[in-house]
């Protein structure tokens, strides 16, 4: 089963933050909504839709701030009045636009997210989450790591509410006034949380009307949606007991759902597409793709509609504004609100292929009424192309004088390592046209093009008198607002990276983003913790770390070394310990850490880890004075299982150019014989991957010499935890790995033998 929909576009605002589109109640004796929006320009505006018509019914003036978060009053008085955060204010505003409330909070965070029920409001900010009632700081909880959202339910008793915060230290927490209730683990960094009321109310309709039959415990419980950083999507059911599980949608994992693998950046679960009495369930994607899963009896999600818009969604809601039948509303980060209706491409009376066909008369109402429409959008853009005119000329007259003050607009950016292909992938999304990105990083980095030749790539020499160790300027085609780059850094070479995003909008300015990369920036937190089995399988190497240090000063050590540790950790008690899993992206090697006061150990099965470990340590420790000792537990196997990890990686890129021969002799044959039946499955195989062998050879050279460099590390770094410098043996080693009588005992040999 798959729907198909019609896309309606409604509105454009300037940018826009997550959580600023909410939906009016549907009043009585009317068929359609209204749906109110906040912008980046700290405009508040309520719009309809009439005849096909937007209408406004108001909008406020730009304010200093944006609005960061936007949402409807629960309480019975406060459905049709808007509440909107702007910096650290809180005002509200009535269905005629007239503010009533302004509250200035304490809060020195910008407030993300916003809850009003009657005179109790909560607020979320990056890290700090408030409550207040009638104005009066009533509770205050500090996250460990960053709040990426907040959802407010009644979980622990019906009539009290409690926040549950979507946390970037892969965390859901459920509070009870000040005080963490509990928390729930989720499979990465927690972007989105969205509880299901509805479904809340079905469920309790459903008990009501069935008394005596035994109930499942989850009838009661609260149903709340989650979305991670790394694309999956997962049910869960809160009550005061414990959480329980439902579903996960796991695109990386599950061959049914496919599609894209970006961050989850909005979810809605209240609306029924299908008319089956089953809300299904809409994603949101930060790539711009939407999502559209559907329940089967068994209640898992079956996907029944995708498509990419190209841009970041911020916002999901459903109800009826363009017409009177339920449909996905959109905001996205550029500003652009737009409807999507279930089965309206389908010429029939319900909507659905599922009515009779429409008569004559209705088909030539319809066209009369889309050709109309065109009309006055044509109408709409010309009397655009004067104003733009006009202010050109405007602008032309007193820019000789002027300079650009100003700077650009908020750029979406995320900076993240794809475990596939052991690459950063750096992703720019500006509500522009971007007209270039320059890279700039104080490391050693390859700068790798961009994919479907989105943007040409110039390299740059590097810069030893700026300390810039890599430098590369993208040209954007035109168009385009965003990028996705794609860069392979060297493990050990700690510094940082920038971008540099110019418009192509007058007059030009400049926006710079910044990123640390750190020691072991190719390693990332295991989703589940490693098992004794697993790491009794692999030659663990030990070193501990001994001294007169603080918890506080190893939590920041090893926060300096590795990605996606909190900022702030409570102490373990006495005889306890923090411990954290990390997995190497590109040779799938495990690090263990496990740390408390004055004591600390790290567990690998490759030596290279550790060796960068003591090198910052020891550093760090030496500036702050502090006294460490250093002590090593290495496994004989280490250079043999090192060796069986990289050999596939290293025969596969030597193999690359007898692939790329085979693909083009091979569709040679096919366009000669006009068919490819007498080819095996692997010769298919290699015709269908021919742009990604072609792609992966023009980046062949340079991938060789990076792996040849990983195995120049571990043969320098086990040899020095023996006693033994081989540094001059490293040109025989890159030698012997170049050349043709290369194999798997040969350097398992020399990384053992330290003899090439």
């Amino acid at each position: 089963m798959s729907l198909s929909f019609s896309r309606t576009d409604i509105t454009q605002t300037s940018q826009a933050e997550r959580g600023t589109m909410t939906v009016f109640p549907l009043t009585k004796g009317k068929r359609q909504q209204k749906l109110a929006l906040g912008d980046g320009d700290g405009v508040i505006q309520t719009i309809g839709v009439k005849n096909d018509e937007r209408v406004s019914v108001f909008k406020t003036n730009p304010g200093p701030t944006p609005v960061s978060s936007l949402v409807l009053g629960q309480a019975r008085t406060q459905t049709d009045k808007l509440f909107a955060s702007c910096g650290n204010v809180v005002k509200g505003v009535n269905k005629k636009g007239k503010e009533f409330f302004k509250f200035t909070t304490n809060l020195t965070e910008p407030i993300a997210k916003l809850h009003v029920d009657n005179v109790t409001i909560w607020a979320a900010g990056e890290y700090v989450t408030n409550q207040y009632v009638n104005c009066e700081d009533a509770h205050y909880y500090a996250a460990d790591d960053k709040v990426n959202d907040m959802a407010v339910a009644p979980v622990i008793i019906p009539d009290e509410k409690n926040p549950i915060l979507a946390c970037a230290d892969r965390f859901i927490r459920i509070l009870q006034g000040g005080e963490l209730f509990y928390e729930v683990a989720t499979p990465g960094a927690c972007t989105v949380v969205e509880h299901c009321a509805a479904n809340d109310a079905n469920r309790a309709k459903e008990a009501e009307a069935n008394p005596g039959m035994k109930m499942d415990k989850r009838a009661k419980a609260r149903e709340v949606l989650y979305g991670t950083e790394q694309g999956v999507v997962g049910q869960l059911f809160l009550d005061g007991e414990k959480p329980r599980r439902g579903w996960v949608i796991d695109p990386s994992s599950s061959s049914t759902t496919g599609g894209s693998r970006a961050g989850v950046s909005a979810l809605h679960g209240d609306c029924d597409l299908t008319g089956d009495g089953v809300n299904d369930v809409v994603v949101g994607r930060d790539d711009g793709s939407l999502e559209v899963y559907t329940l089967d009896e068994n209640g898992q999600p079956r996907k029944v509609f995708e498509k990419n818009l190209g841009e970041s969604i911020q916002t999901l809601a459903s109800g009826r504004v363009t017409t009177g039948f339920n449909e996905i509303l959109v905001h996205t980060f550029s500003g652009k609100v737009i409807a999507f209706r279930p089965g309206a491409d389908d010429r029939t009376i319900d909507g659905f292929a599922m009515g009779e066909q429409p008569t004559e008369h209705q088909m030539k109402m319809a066209d009369d009424l889309a050709n109309r429409r065109a009309d006055q959008l044509r109408a709409e853009i010309e009397s655009l192309k004067a104003d733009v005119k006009q202010a050109r000329a405007l602008y032309g007259n007193k820019a000789e004088n002027l300079v650009a003050a100003g700077g650009a607009q908020r750029v979406l950016d995320k900076f993240q390592l794809d475990p596939d292909t052991a690459c950063y992938r750096l992703t720019l999304e500006a509500p522009y046209p971007i007209f270039s990105v320059s890279v700039a990083s104080t490391v050693p980095l390859d700068l790798l093009d961009v994919e479907n030749d989105e943007a040409m790539c110039a390299r740059s020499e590097p810069d030893v008198t700026s300390g810039m160790a890599a430098l590369a300027t993208y040209r954007m085609q035109e168009g385009k607002s965003r990028v996705e780059i794609r860069l392979r850094v060297i493990e050990g070479r700690a510094g940082s990276a920038r971008a540099f995003i110019v418009p192509s909008t007058q007059p030009k300015t400049c926006a710079e983003k910044m990123y640390e990369i750190k020691s072991l920036c190719l390693h990332r937190r295991s989703l589940n913790r490693h098992g004794d089995e697993a790491l009794a399988a692999r030659p663990m190497n030990a070193m501990r770390i001994s001294g007169n240090f603080s918890f506080d000063d190893v939590h920041a050590w090893i926060s300096r070394c590795l990605n996606e540790i909190p900022n702030r950790v409570d102490a373990p008690p006495p005889g306890g310990e923090i411990v954290y899993d990390f997995e190497s992206a590109l040779m799938g090697t495990l690090l263990r850490v496990s740390a408390q006061e004055g004591d600390a150990t790290f567990w690998s099965d490759s030596v290279t880890p550790l060796a960068l470990l003591k090198e910052f340590i020891g550093r760090e420790a030496t500036n702050l004075k502090l006294q460490v000792r250093f002590n090593f537990d290495l496994a004989d196997g280490t250079p043999g299982h090192f060796a069986r990890l990289l050999h596939p990686k290293l025969h596969d890129n030597r193999e690359l150019t007898t692939r790329a021969r085979i693909v083009e002799a091979l569709k040679e044959i096919k366009q000669q014989e006009e068919t490819d039946e007498f080819f095996d499955d692997d010769q298919k195989e290699m015709l269908r991957d021919e742009a990604a062998i072609k792609s992966r050879l023009k980046e062949q050279p340079r991938e060789l010499d990076y792996l040849i460099g990983v195995a120049k590390d571990f043969f320098v770094d086990w040899h020095r935890f023996k006693g033994v410098n081989v540094k001059h043996l490293l040109p025989a080693l890159d030698s012997a790995l170049r050349a043709k009588d290369y194999s798997l005992e040969r350097l398992s040999d020399i990384l053992e033998s330290g003899s090439v």
